[in-house]
């Protein structure tokens, strides 16, 4: 049917956890990054060595803003999974409640 998403909560989980990890390859390439620019800074001076610091502490808290952002997903995945999961019980023991007299 046009207009709806086939998923599963496990399928949720399963994404939530591949963007945790890709989010954490983010933080870890970034903190590599300023480690390798503050190291130039010990034999670059003047002032393009402190352009070129400044310019990658921008990028840094802009990567954080992004890596805030995949963090908020994972959550919201993990959230989507729960309440697909609490409907998909509430939906079966419905259905295991009613009595199968009901289609003759």
């Amino acid at each position: 049917m046009e207009g709806q998403l086939k998923v599963t909560p496990q399928d949720l989980i399963s994404t939530s956890s591949d963007f945790r990890g890709k989010g954490n390859s983010v933080q870890s390439l970034t903190q590599e990054m300023l480690s390798l620019v503050a190291g130039l800074s010990g034999s670059w001076e003047g002032d393009a060595s402190g352009a070129y610091t400044k310019k990658f502490a921008d990028l840094s808290g802009d990567i954080t803003k992004i890596n805030n952002k995949i963090k908020e997903h994972v959550e919201d995945l993990q959230e989507m999974a729960r309440q697909y999961q609490t409907a998909e019980d509430a939906n079966t023991e419905a259905h295991n409640a009613m009595s199968s007299t009901y289609i003759d």
